[in-house]
């Protein structure tokens, strides 16, 4: 087998060991983890997987592992399927090597939503692995009571400033989030990313977005656009791992 097939089917990438070397270095605060086209998609028909490489997706998952709570958005739950956070062995070794005061043994999971419409299989679940639904104060949440624990704050809309918060006074102060993009939009609004983890994937899309098309451009809310640090850029095959902190 070649260098390159070796690259394409992931085999020959540590995750663990990457990630420990390279990201455990978060104390708390909220990490953005995301797969990005060259072109500037995020997705493609509306899906993440096809830009994401074997490599990348064992990154997400040590990521993961990393992490207190997994946060998303009810959009991204839905088209992906989110279930409770699962550890292999080797992520598990990962966690307890990195382990901090009052972590559990698995991540939880954390779901924005103004509608509470959740996928059964993040429901579906033991007691211990119930979802947290972050939702408004208006929400109906009849769907979701007594099957997830909810954080419900806002008068219009979500207000995820207090939500973060919230989090982080249940001791989840490792805060992974892995979209959807609306919401990546308003935690960034609300200046509450500490960091993005970006994997440059090495394909095109031909979808509309801001890079390639302006009239699919979203008018900014910030004055100026906030300005981050590269932490590092580290080449695998032809995927790169980006991380920028504050």
């Amino acid at each position: 087998m070649s260098d390159q097939t070796d690259v394409q089917n992931g085999t020959g990438f540590d995750a663990p060991a990457f990630a420990e070397r390279l990201y455990a270095d978060f104390p708390e605060g909220l990490r953005t983890n995301m797969v990005m086209s060259i072109d500037g998609s995020v997705s493609f028909r509306g899906r993440v997987g096809p830009l994401s490489s074997p490599a990348d997706r064992a990154l997400f998952h040590a990521l993961r592992a990393l992490s207190d709570v997994v946060l998303v958005g009810a959009a991204t739950a839905r088209v992906e399927k989110y279930g409770p956070p699962t550890l292999s062995d080797e992520l598990t070794e990962l966690r307890s090597r990195n382990r901090w005061p009052g972590a559990s043994d698995i991540p939880r999971l954390a779901i924005v939503t103004l509608t509470c419409t959740l996928p059964e299989r993040s429901l579906d679940v033991p007691p211990e692995h119930r979802p947290i639904v972050i939702t408004s104060a208006q929400a109906d949440t009849s769907a979701v009571r007594g099957r997830a624990e909810i954080i419900a704050l806002g008068d219009d809309g979500i207000d995820l400033t207090a939500a973060i918060a919230g989090l982080r006074a249940r001791s989840l102060r490792r805060i992974n989030c892995e979209g959807g993009p609306s919401l990546l939009d308003k935690l960034s609004e609300a200046d509450l990313v500490d960091e993005f983890c970006v994997t440059m994937a090495p394909q095109v899309t031909a979808e509309g977005n801001p890079v390639t098309d302006p009239a699919a451009a979203v008018r900014s809310p910030l004055d100026t656009p906030r300005r981050f640090r590269l932490k590092h850029a580290v080449p695998h095959g032809d995927d790169v791992f980006l991380r920028y902190v504050r």
